[in-house]
């Protein structure tokens, strides 16, 4: 389940998800899915969104990942003084995670004072080696390029997603974490792969056959709250800035696809979306 949070011919000979986004006498406007990863191969897209950043006034990003917005993602992944891990888990669950810690190289000192959302984020996500993934990359060559960078979503709002999950329900999502955690490799290079092939409906369906073998209620979940809710938050705050102006919108691939992804999204409101490629350019 944490995997499916990074989002989002052969892998190294693929392209961007990105799509244009078309109105009757209107600029241009481009529609980017990301991926939160540190992969060469994923950052190396960067080369692709750089000439349309030039073209756009204002870039739209998930979240804008200011030092503020950072601090207080820091802070939140922390229970309160006066509680810890191994208490809130029990010891029979807790060992488990201390080894599957130990594993990744995370302090148990750290592990112990996570609640049970963040450890299970933790302990799903590749080990951070540079903390430059692609949504930073597009973040930084906006600012580099004078382009305002705004946010869909505010810190709070994205850590409400998990704050307010049910104690049970997150102890389910790091109960399955840790179980899973051999198969974690294997499933972020799918998800990798689906990723570059540029197709958001095969990132969608691949990440749906993975999540499908969860517990019901992590499957009801992340499907409800974590991408059809902030679905229709993302489309009700992107259509009057497109209306506007000319945007670059940068948000998780898995947030395109689907029936109720925002390419539909657009569409039903009348705007013409169609995949682009660097051949597309005029």
């Amino acid at each position: 389940m944490a995997l499916l949070l990074t989002l989002s011919s052969t892998a190294g000979a693929g392209q961007l998800p990105v799509y244009r986004v078309l109105s009757e006498g209107g600029t241009p406007s481009y529609l980017v899915g990301t991926m939160h990863s540190e992969d060469p191969r994923v950052l190396a897209r960067l080369a692709h969104l750089t000439p349309l950043i030039e073209k756009v006034d204002t870039v739209v990003i998930e979240m804008v990942p200011d030092a503020v917005a950072l601090l207080a993602v820091a802070a939140a992944t922390l229970l309160p003084v006066d509680q810890n891990l191994r208490g809130v888990v029990g010891e029979a669950g807790y060992w488990a995670l201390r080894d599957a810690a130990e594993e990744r190289g995370i302090p148990e000192a750290v592990l112990n004072r996570l609640k049970p959302w963040a450890a299970a984020v933790t302990l799903g996500m590749p080990p951070a080696k540079t903390g430059r993934f692609l949504d930073m990359e597009i973040y930084l060559a906006a600012q580099q390029r004078g382009r305002p960078v705004v946010g869909l979503e505010t810190p709070a709002e994205q850590l409400a997603l998990f704050d307010d999950m049910p104690t049970a329900l997150a102890l389910a999502l790091l109960d399955d974490t840790v179980k899973n955690a051999a198969q974690q490799p294997k499933q972020l290079e799918e998800l990798t792969e689906a990723y570059l092939q540029g197709d958001p409906d095969l990132l969608y369906r691949t990440a749906r056959a993975q999540y499908a073998k969860m517990p019901p209620a992590l499957v009801q979940w992340y499907t409800g709250q974590v991408i059809e809710q902030r679905n229709a938050r993302m489309l009700e705050r992107l259509a009057p800035r497109l209306a506007a102006e000319a945007v670059l919108v940068a948000v998780g691939a898995m947030h395109l696809g689907g029936d109720t992804g925002l390419v539909a999204g657009l569409e039903q409101l009348g705007y013409r979306v169609e995949p682009w490629s660097e051949m597309s350019v005029r």
